[in-house]
Formats: C-alpha cells, sequence, structure tokens
C-alpha cells in the first residue's frame, strides 16, 4: 500500500513539472581581468558578462494536429549579467543585471536597481530615465525628462508606458518591445 501511494506522489509531481512551456535557452560567459594602477599598486579586477537568451518555442496554428510542426519566430529575452571581483576572494563583489528593449527605432538597456530599473540608451553608462517599482504588482512610475507615467510589463515582456498629453487631452500609450536577437 505504502508503495502505491508514493508511485501516485510520483507520477502526480512528474506531470506537474511537465506543463512547463518548452524553452530554447543559450548562456554564455566571458571572464576579462582588468589591471589598474591605484597610486599604492597594481590592483587586478575580474570581470564577469554573461549573456542569457530565452526564447519560447511556439508552433504554427494551421500545424495543431500534425506530429511535425513549423516553429514559429517569438521574441527572445536577453538578459545581460555583469560581476565584478575587486579582490582576491573567490566570490564576486557586485551584481548588475540588463534586460534589452527597443523603443522608436532605439535599443534600450533596462538596468536593474533597488527599486526598480534605470533606463539606459545604447548601453550608456548615464541613465535616461528612471523606472520606480510601486507596492502594487507589476506597477511602475516612468520618469524620462519631462516626462511621467505609468508603466507595467505585458505578457510577451514587453514594457508598455501610459501618460496624459496635455496638448491631446488624452491618455497615450508607447512600449518598449522586447529585443529580438
Amino acid at each position: 500500500m505504502k508503495n502505491i501511494i508514493y508511485a501516485c506522489l510520483f507520477l502526480f509531481t512528474g506531470s506537474i513539472w511537465a506543463q512547463e512551456k518548452p524553452k530554447n535557452i543559450s548562456e554564455e560567459s566571458t571572464i576579462k581581468t582588468v589591471k589598474t594602477n591605484d597610486g599604492s599598486g597594481i590592483v587586478e579586477k575580474k570581470i564577469k558578462v554573461t549573456t542569457r537568451s530565452e526564447q519560447g518555442i511556439e508552433f504554427d496554428e494551421q500545424d495543431e494536429n500534425k506530429r511535425d510542426k513549423n516553429v514559429i519566430d517569438s521574441p527572445v529575452k536577453v538578459k545581460k549579467t555583469i560581476e565584478v571581483d575587486n579582490d582576491i576572494g573567490s566570490s564576486y563583489d557586485s551584481k548588475t543585471e540588463i534586460g534589452y528593449y527597443q523603443f522608436d527605432g532605439k535599443q534600450y538597456g533596462f538596468k536593474k536597481v533597488d527599486n526598480g530599473f534605470s533606463v539606459l540608451l545604447n548601453d550608456d553608462d548615464s541613465p535616461s530615465g528612471n523606472i520606480v517599482k510601486f507596492n502594487k504588482e507589476n506597477h511602475y512610475i516612468y520618469q524620462n525628462g519631462n516626462d511621467t507615467g505609468i508603466g507595467y510589463f505585458n505578457e510577451d515582456g514587453s514594457f508598455t508606458i501610459e501618460y496624459y498629453d496635455q496638448n491631446t487631452r488624452k491618455v497615450i500609450s508607447q512600449d518598449f518591445i522586447l529585443q529580438q536577437k
């Protein structure tokens, strides 16, 4: 009886994990050693850059009942993680994560910070905007110079901003599209 219960439990948990959607995942890491002179001597720092690409596998709806299905293009979520080791220890001292989006034909990076994200134009270090997280799930405030709006992440991973345009007296919606590779 005990073995039957264990077998049923094993089959039940196995069927739950089998329901995950398939994904193509690739990860590439590079480690660079940088030597700098800080005035008291030469200091060696290690910089590890990990680029992870995740793409959901989606099939053509016309091939629903076929055995061999055509795969259609889907967005690729790209995340870059930069880790810096400032000392001789084996662990990295700082970690930065960046996701890539496209808006008005330009590429932007969303750099994760304590209270949300910094919006970087073309991997520039100076932020061109800020995204601050509200206490409510998936609600952010977006600020870029004179523009301020409310934003949220869509199901496809894109970031939508809605703000009030005083000239037209309407709410305008704009999207940062998840960058495809």
